[in-house]
């Protein structure tokens, strides 16, 4: 697998590479080099704008207690998309352009975390990111209490208890504007 990933590379850099001589050749190199600055101040300009946007809609859909799958996905291809941009060449600039379309980069977005996901290097509910698979402040293989415990200020372990309430599936989509 890592062959094909490298073959898609050096295919993606020998294209990159054509492009550039291609507009090179075509507008100059002092336009051309213009253009690959002018790609990467816009797509800054449009993290800020859109990534604006979207962390108000997150913080929005978190203040209803609905789930922000939507908002986070489309957060995660604006991310990309703004990477991309700052990565000079014009086909980059493209794709990144790409992943700030409205409907395209909530599904993009939900690809990218999907695989992610997949893939076990990002794990959510207090596991460590990136592939720890300890809670947050203990070791693998840590045997974990099954109870939250907290200090006092004499120093001794007092169990926290709750109460729960279960509350029934929600029946409509989330990107639902009411």
């Amino acid at each position: 697998m890592p062959i094909v990933y490298l073959t898609g590379i050096i295919l993606w850099i020998w294209a990159e590479i054509a492009v550039f001589v291609a507009i090179g050749g075509a507008a100059g190199v002092v336009l051309t080099l213009i253009g690959i600055f002018v790609t990467g101040m816009v797509g800054i300009s449009l993290l800020r704008s859109q990534g604006r946007r979207i962390t108000g809609s997150l913080q929005a859909q978190l203040a209803r207690g609905e789930a922000p799958v939507a908002s986070l996905a489309a957060g995660v291809s604006v991310l990309v998309g703004a990477v991309l941009m700052l990565i000079p060449g014009y086909l980059t600039d493209i794709a990144g352009l790409v992943l700030f379309l409205p409907g395209i980069r909530t599904i993009i977005g939900a690809l990218i975390l999907k695989r992610i996901s997949a893939r076990g290097s990002f794990m959510m509910g207090g596991r460590m990111p990136f592939g720890g698979g300890a809670p947050f402040g203990h070791a693998p293989g840590d045997r974990q209490e099954p109870h939250a415990h907290a200090k006092t200020g004499d120093g001794a372990n007092d169990i926290i208890e709750g109460d729960f309430e279960e509350r029934p599936a929600r029946t409509t989509p989330i990107d639902k504007k009411d």
